[in-house]
């Protein structure tokens, strides 16, 4: 989790001044450590997470107020969104500091990673799009404000990767 808040913390030093960080969540340790730094610094930042529609333990979580499992793994493109829980210890941050939950489609996310690769020339896996596929989910709430989306991870299978991408 600490290791996860150097994230917040070198968008700090940066002088960005946000009004949102989404980032992707499987188990929660990057949102846990991104809500840890957010509160340790201040600063009134909406911390949101993104997380695949149909592998949504964390949204659940949330509308529940306690962890709740899955039962089964989903079959979500994001690979690395495939948990059944949230961790103990993530919970217990994220139950009172995260400000929400995007639930992302799987065309959203796949349409995060063409953007990407379009856009700004990143090779993205699936999960690492999911905090684009937030905005494109839900872009009303974003509009006019300062949006920082964590894009993790350049682990994707290459065939499914050009898959996406083609016809660009």
């Amino acid at each position: 989790i600490e290791g996860n808040a150097s994230l917040a913390k070198e968008l700090f030093a940066l002088g960005l001044d946000l009004d949102f960080i989404i980032a992707p969540i499987g188990g929660g340790g990057l949102t846990s450590g991104l809500v840890k730094a957010v509160e340790d610094s201040g600063k009134k930042i909406e911390v949101l997470a993104a997380e695949p529609l149909v592998s949504n333990d964390a949204a659940q979580s949330f509308r529940a107020g306690h962890v709740v499992a899955l039962a089964e793994e989903s079959n979500t493109i994001a690979d690395g969104a495939k948990v059944l829980r949230l961790g103990d210890n993530n919970w217990k941050i994220l139950s009172h500091g995260l400000a929400g939950v995007v639930e992302v489609t799987e065309e959203q996310i796949k349409e995060g990673v063409r953007l990407l690769f379009a856009l700004a020339n990143l090779k993205a896996e699936p999960t690492g799009a999911l905090s684009l596929g937030a905005v494109l989910a839900q872009p009303d709430r974003f509009k006019g404000k300062r949006v920082c989306c964590v894009i993790s991870g350049g682990n994707a299978d290459p065939a499914q990767y050009a898959k996406l991408v083609e016809g660009i």
